[in-house]
C-alpha cells in the first residue's frame, strides 16, 4: 500500500499524543511528529508503530488466524449486532479498539456505519498486520494501552473486548461525555475447551467489582448461543485461546471438541463526576 494511502486513513485533526514523551503530536507528510521531534513513520505495510523498544507478544499469527477463521464464521454475529447497536447509541465519532486484534470487530462496524472514525490498537505487531492484510478502510496503530497516542477528551468510545483495561488512560482520552463499551466473558464462555483442558471453573465477580469501582456502568447486556462444530473449526477455537497456551492440542482434543458456548457479558461504562 502506498503510504499516502495509510496517512489517508487517520484523523488528521490535532488528536495525538507522542507515545515516547506525551507532548502534543501532529501528522506531517508520512510521519507523527510530537513537538519535542520524536518521529514515528507511517508503514507502507497499511499502520504506524508507537510501541517503543517493542517485544513480541506471545500472541502469535497462529492465535489471530485462528481466530479470524471463527470470526469469519459467524461465531460471534449475535456480539457483532449487539456491539453495532450500543455503537449507535453511544458513539458520537472517533472509536478506538484497544485489543483489536485481527480487527473483525472495526471491520465490520466501519461498514455499518461509515461516517464514524474507528482505529485499531493493538501490541501485537503479528495482530496488526494481519488486520491491515483484511481491512484497507480503517487505520491501525501498534500501540500500548499504558499510553495511548490520543489527547484528552479527543474520543467519544473504547471498545475493549475480552482485553486487559487501564481505567485511568481510557477516561483520560475519553473525558466525562465518553463512553467505554467492555466485554467479559460469562461463568459458561468456551467452557468446553475448559473441560478439555482442565482449566478451574470461571466466576467474572472480580472483573464486574473491578469494573464498578472504576466507573459507572449504565447498561448491560448479555449475549450467550451454543454451537456445533466440525473438526476444523474445533482445531481453530482451540488454536485461538488463551486457554490451550500451555497445552499442545492433540488430535483427541479436536475430536472431544463437539459444539462450543459464546457466554459474554457487555457493559456500557462512563466515568464517575469528578474521577481521575
Amino acid at each position: 500500500m502506498k503510504i499516502e494511502n495509510v496517512v489517508k486513513k487517520f484523523d488528521k485533526n490535532d488528536i495525538y499524543l507522542c507515545p515516547k514523551c506525551a507532548a502534543e503530536a501532529k501528522i506531517e507528510g508520512i510521519s507523527l511528529i510530537c513537538v519535542d521531534n520524536h518521529r514515528y513513520d507511517f508503514s507502507k505495510k497499511g499502520y504506524i508503530h508507537l510501541i517503543n523498544n517493542y517485544k513480541p507478544t506471545k500472541y502469535n499469527e497462529e492465535l489471530f488466524e485462528a481466530r479470524s477463521t471463527v470470526f469469519n464464521n459467524g461465531f460471534y454475529g449475535n456480539v457483532l449486532d449487539a456491539l453495532g447497536s450500543l455503537i449507535e447509541k453511544y458513539a458520537r465519532d472517533r472509536v478506538l479498539d484497544i485489543g483489536c486484534g485481527e480487527g473483525y470487530y472495526i471491520r465490520k462496524l466501519k461498514e455499518k456505519f461509515p461516517d464514524k472514525c474507528f482505529y485499531g490498537l493493538d501490541n501485537s505487531k503479528d495482530a496488526i498486520e494481519l488486520a491491515v492484510k483484511e481491512d484497507k478502510k480503517n487505520p491501525y496503530m501498534i500501540a500500548n494501552l499504558s499510553n495511548l497516542p490520543f489527547r484528552d477528551n479527543s474520543v467519544s468510545c473504547i471498545l475493549n473486548i475480552l482485553t486487559p483495561a487501564n481505567y485511568t488512560e481510557f477516561f483520560r482520552v475519553l473525558g466525562k461525555d465518553g463512553y467505554l463499551i467492555k466485554v467479559i466473558p460469562n461463568a459458561k464462555y468456551l467452557k468446553e475447551i475448559r473441560s478439555i483442558t482442565a482449566a478451574k471453573e470461571y466466576k467474572n465477580d472480580d472483573t464486574i467489582s473491578l469494573i464498578e469501582e472504576n466507573c459507572e456502568v449504565v447498561e448491560r447486556v448479555n449475549v450467550k448461543e451454543t454451537y456445533v462444530l466440525d473438526s476444523y473449526l474445533a482445531e481453530n477455537f482451540l488454536k485461538m485461546t488463551p486457554l490451550t497456551f500451555s497445552k499442545q492440542i492433540l488430535e483427541s482434543d479436536i475430536q472431544k471438541l463437539k459444539e462450543i458456548t459464546i457466554d459474554l457479558e457487555i457493559l456500557v461504562c462512563k466515568k464517575y463526576n469528578g474521577q481521575f
